[in-house]
């Protein structure tokens, strides 16, 4: 028997309480204001986004609130402050009675209910999400006491998921630094040769493949991956493909349409004509080590792009591109260096990202079990899963 069923045995013998939300939180609109007219402060306007969407100098809601965005791409989504913001293209869910309700009970359970929120929205082109339609979500209320246990617990993993958050910016940072130290060469601690692209790497040609050839290709779980635009990919078949169009060795592929960026591989893999890629066939030259300096450097090619609707380079913007070329022996220590930042900063599978996932995927699951009730007049044993000391 846990500490939280000790508590609902006690309690509640017959079963938790159900409420509608609108039964026991009001839901208030904000107020229109834009940039413009926002006067310069330490307020966060909280408006249709994940983040504030700018600052000004008055508040329209003080203390613990939660607020669901009301409009536009992330429409439904929920946050807490416990500061002062003002709530303009939004509203708030504001508890009603403080004695019989907790704010952060009632934010955990909406979390819990994200998803569901989301379903809510209405408006073929501008998303919408209305306070009146989760006024009807049916909230499971056990006493006070028992809500402050459980928020107690849940909020021990999202502290834990903010630290880790946290703890990974400052490493971004530490890893922008050491980079940009390490492939900056102003200091010529490193004696260093300037050659272009051109000069020290191989040019490797796209496939010529049509957006429905693509979708005729694609065949889950095969091997190849052709590249569509931007972020975009599919897998395809080895015999879907020319021999020739398919390239084994370790390559850069320059993305040149739309998002220009490079990407790094050492799998077999295939790519639309409109991009290209770089290989290496010289003894003097760490390909990943090229990698990440055009990655360093990216916002020199994102300038030359500029800023059209459909941003492009050509090959010939990187064929005459000039880079340092230390030493084999310097390049390598460079890319060990990078590549360890890299791996703990980003790699999914590995490092920080990966431990804030998991403990994300935890808080998830006991939020769930910590928010299931049986309605009241049919209490289980099993309701809860979860063992916690009183402390």
């Amino acid at each position: 028997m846990t500490y939280i069923e000790d508590l609902l045995k006690e309690h509640c013998p017959n079963g938790v309480e159900w409420k509608t939300l609108g039964e026991v939180c009001e839901f208030r609109r904000g107020q229109s204001l834009t940039s413009r007219r926002a006067i310069p402060g330490d307020v966060p306007v909280i408006s249709g986004g994940q983040k504030p969407a700018f600052m000004h100098n008055i508040s329209n809601r003080e203390g613990e609130t939660i607020v669901v965005a009301g409009s536009g791409a992330y429409a439904g989504f929920v946050s807490y402050w416990k500061q002062p913001i003002f709530v303009a293209d939004a509203f708030s869910v504001d508890v009603k009675d403080f004695d019989k309700v907790s704010t952060r009970y009632v934010y955990h359970f909406l979390l819990n209910n994200q998803q569901k929120i989301y379903n809510t929205k209405t408006g073929a082109g501008i998303p919408h999400v209305y306070g009146r339609n989760i006024a009807n979500f049916k909230l499971p209320l056990p006493p006070l006491k028992i809500q402050k246990e459980i928020v107690k617990i849940l909020d021990k993993f999202t502290e834990y998921v903010t630290e880790l958050t946290a703890e990974l910016t400052l490493r971004k940072k530490q890893y922008s630094f050491y980079r940009d130290q390490l492939l900056s060469f102003e200091n010529e601690v490193y004696q260093v040769e300037w050659k272009t692209l051109g000069e020290i790497l191989v040019k490797g040609r796209g496939t010529k493949v049509t957006a429905r050839q693509m979708k005729e290709l694609h065949k889950d779980g095969a091997p190849i991956r052709i590249f569509a635009g931007g972020k975009t990919f599919a897998d395809v078949d080895y015999g879907d493909i020319p021999e020739k169009d398919v390239h084994h060795e370790e390559a850069i592929i320059v993305k040149s349409r739309g998002i220009i960026d490079f990407e790094y591989y050492t799998k077999s893999f295939s790519f639309k004509n409109e991009f290209w890629s770089y290989s290496s066939d010289s003894e003097d030259v760490n390909l990943r080590y090229v990698y990440h300096y055009l990655n360093h450097n990216k916002s020199h090619f994102q300038h030359i792009a500029g800023n059209m609707q459909m941003p492009q380079i050509s090959s010939n913007d990187t064929e005459k591109y000039k880079i340092p070329l230390p030493t084999k022996t310097v390049q390598s220590r460079i890319v060990q260096v990078l590549d360890n930042f890299d791996a703990v900063c980003n790699d999914l599978n590995i490092g920080l990202p990966k431990e804030i996932e998991l403990r994300q995927k935890q808080y998830e699951f006991f939020r769930n079990q910590l928010l299931t009730f049986t309605a009241e007049g049919v209490y289980t044993d099993s309701t809860v899963q979860y063992s916690t000391d009183k402390t």
